[in-house]
C-alpha cells in the first residue's frame, strides 16, 4: 500500500508512485506517438532531448485511438523546453523515404538505436548502438558510434565510429564533472542473466579520443583491464542525482507476466563500489489480469527533487503472448509507450 504524509503544502512520498504527467507526457496524437527508450539529455539552452527507438510516428488515428501495427522508423528524438510538458517538437530525416533520424551511412542492413548523451559546446553527443539482423531476439549487436548534433539546431552533423570495448556497451549513462573536465561514461556486460557495470572516463571537451577504463585501482587505456564497479539485474542505466551515482536496473523480462521488479544501488563516486541492489518498485500495470513485457528503467535528474524524488522511466512492450499487440492491422499506443515514477531519494539511499 502506497504510504505518505504531508509536509507543509506538498506531498512527501516514502514509497515510489507513479508519475501521471510525465507518463501523460508519452500520450501523444502527432509526431513522436509512441515507442521505445526515453532517454532524456538536459541542454544548455533549458530545453530537454529525448531519444527514442523503433518508434511510431504521425499515424495516431483519433476515432480509434489506435495506431498500425508496424512503426515507422528506427529511432527519432523529441525536443522540448524543460517547463513545458505540452508541446514537443519531434526530429526526423528530412529524407522522405526513410525518416529515420540517425542512419548508419552507406549501410541499410544495420540500423542505430540511441541510448544515451550528453552535450558538449556546440554539439550533442549521442551514443549510438549499431544493430544487425540475427540473434536470438532477431537482432544483435554489430558495434557502437557516436552521432553528433548541432546545437541549438538539433541537426545531424556526422558520426564518429568507436572501438572495440571488449563486450562492454558503454551507453549505460554519461555523467559530465565541471570540475574535473572529464565525462564518465559507464557500461555493462552479461554475466549470465545480469549485468557488471563498468567506467571509463574522457575529457569532456574531447569524447572522441582517449577514452580510459578504471582497473579496480587506476585509469588504464587497455579496455581489457577494466573492473567490475558494481552489479545490477539488466538494462543497466546510471545518472547522477545529488551527491550520488544512482545505478538502475530491471529484473529480466521478455514476455508478459514475467519480471516485474525496477531495483536501484548508489555510489559516492564513478568508480565505486555500487552498494547491493535493493527493489524500489513493483510493476503495477494490468491489463485483463496480465503484467507487461518492461524494460530499460531510466533516471532523470533534470526532473528531479529531494522533495519528489528520482523521475524514473521504463518502456512496455505490450502483453503478448496472453493478449496479442495487434488485432486487426491495428494496435493499441499505451502498449508500447515509456511510463514514469518517482523514486524518494530515502528509498534509494535509506
Amino acid at each position: 500500500m502506497q504510504k505518505a504524509s504531508r509536509q507543509g503544502l506538498g506531498q512527501t512520498f516514502t514509497n515510489a508512485h507513479k508519475a501521471p504527467v510525465f507518463t501523460e507526457f508519452f500520450r501523444r496524437t502527432n509526431g513522436w506517438v509512441a515507442g521505445d527508450g526515453a532517454l532524456s539529455v538536459p541542454l544548455s539552452d533549458g530545453r530537454v532531448l529525448w531519444l527514442f527507438g523503433d518508434s511510431f510516428i504521425d499515424c495516431y488515428d483519433l476515432a480509434t485511438r489506435t495506431i498500425p501495427c508496424l512503426f515507422q522508423v528506427r529511432n527519432t528524438a523529441m525536443v522540448h523546453d524543460e517547463a513545458d510538458l505540452h508541446h514537443a517538437r519531434t526530429l526526423l530525416n528530412s529524407n522522405a523515404a526513410n525518416r529515420t533520424l540517425f542512419q548508419p551511412p552507406a549501410n541499410t542492413q544495420r540500423w542505430f538505436w540511441p541510448v544515451s548523451g550528453f552535450q558538449q559546446g556546440k554539439t550533442v553527443y549521442v551514443y549510438l548502438t549499431q544493430l544487425k539482423p540475427g540473434g536470438g531476439l532477431g537482432f544483435e549487436v554489430d558495434g557502437h558510434a557516436w552521432g553528433k548534433l548541432r546545437f541549438p539546431e538539433l541537426e545531424v552533423a556526422g558520426y564518429v565510429e568507436l572501438p572495440d570495448f571488449n563486450g562492454i556497451d558503454f551507453g549505460c549513462g554519461f555523467v559530465p564533472e565541471a570540475d574535473s573536465g572529464f565525462t564518465y561514461a559507464f557500461g555493462s556486460k552479461l554475466d549470465g542473466v545480469e549485468g557488471n557495470l563498468y567506467v571509463a572516463r574522457f575529457k569532456t571537451a574531447q569524447p572522441e579520443h582517449d577514452w580510459t577504463y578504471w582497473d579496480g585501482r587506476r585509469w588504464s587505456t587497455n579496455v581489457r583491464e577494466s573492473a567490475v564497479v558494481g552489479r545490477g539485474a539488466v538494462a543497466l542505466n546510471v545518472c547522477k542525482f545529488g551527491n550520488r551515482y544512482v545505478l538502475l536496473s530491471s529484473q529480466l523480462s521478455l514476455a508478459c507476466d514475467q519480471g516485474r521488479e525496477i531495483y536501484a544501488s548508489t555510489a559516492t563516486r564513478p568508480t565505486g563500489p555500487f552498494s547491493p541492489r535493493r527493489k524500489v518498485f513493483t510493476l503495477d500495470d494490468v491489463v485483463q489480469g496480465h503484467y507487461p513485457f518492461f524494460y530499460v528503467p531510466a533516471g532523470h535528474p533534470e526532473f528531479s527533487n529531494d522533495r519528489d524524488g528520482l523521475l524514473v522511466t521504463y518502456c512496455i512492450n505490450g502483453y503478448a503472448p496472453a493478449i496479442p499487440a495487434c488485432e486487426n492491422g491495428r494496435m493499441q499506443p499505451d502498449y508500447y509507450r515509456p511510463k514514469a515514477i518517482r523514486v524518494p531519494l530515502e528509498l534509494i539511499t535509506p
